[in-house]
């Protein structure tokens, strides 16, 4: 797959439903379940009315096998109401794809739609394939992407009709999401955009560990003429360096600091905040532990760190833990990936990075490995789109190139482990 692949709202495959009007229409589902086929980790499901499925020439075979009372095919299409299907693919879709009328699709997803960082992307498509059109989330929500993905795919049309997209300029929440980093007050991106389409200045400010978010700092300076990228020393600098913007003037901030966050916040209103997603924590503890302990000290180590905690990617453990409700738990409420790795991978966690790990001989002959939070914290790096990314660019010249870093040493307490590593 393309470009679309990576802004999925949910763990898995991309989550594509799609709802035909027409008999026709389900002509070009059709098409549209060929393509998806052939696109890895897509996941695609395909919803028709009741009285267009019926009347389809696909389906004649399967009625009759019913009259005749022998077992019917089974459908590739599901029986949905326009509501019911609406309802559903807005709870479990990261994208929706109409095909009819475009008023049809608009008055059917007005009652859903929330913000733009939740929303699905929503394409409409006529009957006969001609016109892809995204019609909501087109940069956050992939629709954009997506759309000319399928155009090319079918010899179609994309209809786009974003500002920033029309004039061919950067989209700066398509580029946050493409890489990997989540947008803090979402409204503050129609100031960039704006200032980007008048060809104004926007100062760049950078803070954060690692060095994955100063690499995709300089190649945003690259995208567009009119940004400054200039150097972030503490968040105090922010305000009395001479080169600091007022607060009304086009600002984006790319950190993982909590409190330089909300300091920003305060006295910059309008800046645009891009947190990098590339944080890993690994956690180990006692079997059945309580939710509780493990929170406390998730919670203590984002502290210790001013780490905001949307820039945490996963939560890593050892296969052992893959059923350990505590940290489910502590995942699902953060809305963080929870990976586990068979102990053989955690011994790996040496090839990636240069950091010393702790062992206990203890740990070693319950889990097969001397250390489960440090080295599941460096393989959750491993396994994540950044440093995937980064590996095709042919930017990670061996493995310990210096991309891994552990920021926080095993910590233990009330039966709880946490280490944390960033890229």
């Amino acid at each position: 797959m393309k470009q679309a692949d990576r802004l999925k709202r949910s763990s898995g495959g991309l989550r594509i439903y799609v709802m035909a009007f027409t008999a026709a229409g389900l002509k070009t589902a059709e098409r549209l379940s060929g393509i998806f086929s052939q696109w890895q980790d897509a996941e695609a499901r395909f919803f028709a009315p009741a009285r267009i499925m019926e009347a389809a020439d696909d389906l004649e075979a399967s009625v009759a096998a019913r009259a005749s009372g022998e077992p019917a095919e089974p459908s590739a299409f599901s029986s949905s109401s326009l509501a019911e299907f609406t309802s559903l693919a807005f709870a479990e879709a990261d994208h929706i794809i109409y095909i009819g009328a475009a008023g049809i699709a608009v008055r059917a997803i007005a009652p859903h739609l929330k913000s733009k960082d939740t929303d699905p992307g929503v394409i409409v498509m006529d009957e006969k394939a001609a016109y892809v059109i995204p019609i909501l989330s087109g940069h956050i929500g992939g629709a954009n992407a997506l759309a000319l993905d399928l155009a090319r795919e079918l010899g179609a049309q994309a209809v786009i009709t974003t500002a920033t997209d029309v004039n061919g300029v950067i989209a700066i929440d398509s580029w946050a999401i493409e890489n990997h980093m989540k947008i803090d007050r979402i409204g503050n991106i129609k100031h960039i955009s704006s200032a980007v389409l008048e060809n104004r200045k926007v100062k760049v400010y950078t803070q954060c560990r690692g060095s994955f978010a100063g690499q995709k700092a300089n190649e945003l300076t690259g995208l567009y003429q009119g940004f400054e990228n200039l150097a972030l020393l503490d968040s105090m600098s922010l305000g009395e360096s001479p080169d600091s913007p007022d607060s009304a003037e086009p600002l984006i901030v790319i950190t993982d600091s909590h409190s330089l966050i909300k300091d920003v916040r305060k006295r910059f209103p309008e800046a645009l905040v891009l947190i990098p997603c590339v944080t890993f924590a690994g956690m180990g503890c006692r079997k059945d532990i309580d939710f509780l302990p493990a929170e406390e000290l998730f919670d203590q180590a984002l502290t210790e760190l001013d780490l905001d905690v949307r820039a945490i990617r996963s939560l890593n453990s050892v296969d052992l833990k893959k059923d350990e409700k505590a940290l489910l738990m502590l995942a699902e409420k953060y809305g963080i990936e929870f990976n586990t790795f068979s102990a053989e991978e955690l011994m790996e966690a040496e090839l990636y990075t240069d950091a010393e790990m702790s062992h206990s001989e203890l740990v070693s002959r319950v889990a097969g490995a001397g250390n489960v939070c440090e080295r599941a914290a460096v393989m959750g790096a491993i396994g994540s789109p950044a440093y995937a990314e980064l590996k095709s660019q042919t930017l990670i010249a061996d493995e310990k190139s210096g991309w891994i870093d552990i920021i926080m040493k095993k910590t233990k307490r009330n039966g709880v482990t946490i280490a944390v590593s960033c890229i």
